[in-house]
């Protein structure tokens, strides 16, 4: 990745995953603290299926503001067992990760849902193809309402339609949860959620 250009801004809003904080239909269902649980292993999953995405940068925007280093502290590690910071930009093989800062340098800019650990790399590599040439903009619309990803060049010149992707899912509840369990997503949905475990005896 580092002799390529980084064209693409990829930006995810992130929870910071603590229970009572997050996924509210599922701490209903089975209680705060496997609703948190749930809610950090998709989105582990969610950026190990962006791993090796090219000429990409992925920046997680944390909610609240002041949460990016718990998050980072949390997250990377997950990802990668070394990281290389400069500048406020993390580099590891397979990613670079940055927590906010200047976006006009990056030519495209997408922006994705944290809780839709379908979006691959090559899902992405193939919703950006086209795009400012003989596309205006991607929106890819969840099964459930909202979007999943959108994407647009930071400057179009002329009138080009839209690209409209497959409709895929967002979880959020415990229905969505089972459902990608028996997809063929499962096993890596079910390995992460077994890394964010501290010893629970809940039965997935």
């Amino acid at each position: 990745m580092d002799d390529l250009p980084v064209v693409r801004l990829l930006t995810f809003q992130v929870q910071e995953p603590l229970p009572g904080l997050v996924l509210p239909e599922m701490a209903t269902d089975h209680g705060p603290e496997e609703a948190a649980r749930r809610y950090r292993a998709i989105a582990v999953t969610t950026l190990r299926q962006l791993r090796s995405l090219s000429d990409a940068r992925i920046r997680l925007i944390t909610t609240p503001a002041d949460a990016h280093e718990a998050v980072r502290f949390w997250l990377l590690p997950r990802l990668a067992p070394r990281w290389l910071a400069d500048g406020g930009v993390f580099r590891s093989d397979g990613w670079e990760i940055d927590f906010g800062g200047e976006s006009s340098t990056f030519p495209i800019h997408a922006h994705g849902e944290i809780l839709c650990p379908f979006l691959g790399a090559r899902w992405v590599h193939a919703a950006l193809l086209g795009l400012g040439r003989t596309v205006d903009h991607v929106v890819g619309p969840a099964s459930g309402g909202g979007h999943y990803f959108t994407a647009r060049t930071a400057s179009v010149t002329r009138d080009l339609p839209p690209h409209i992707l497959p409709e895929l899912p967002i979880i959020q509840s415990s229905d969505h949860w089972q459902q990608a369990l028996d997809s063929p997503l499962g096993p890596a949905l079910k390995r992460a959620w077994l890394e964010e475990g501290v010893g629970e005896d809940f039965e997935i």
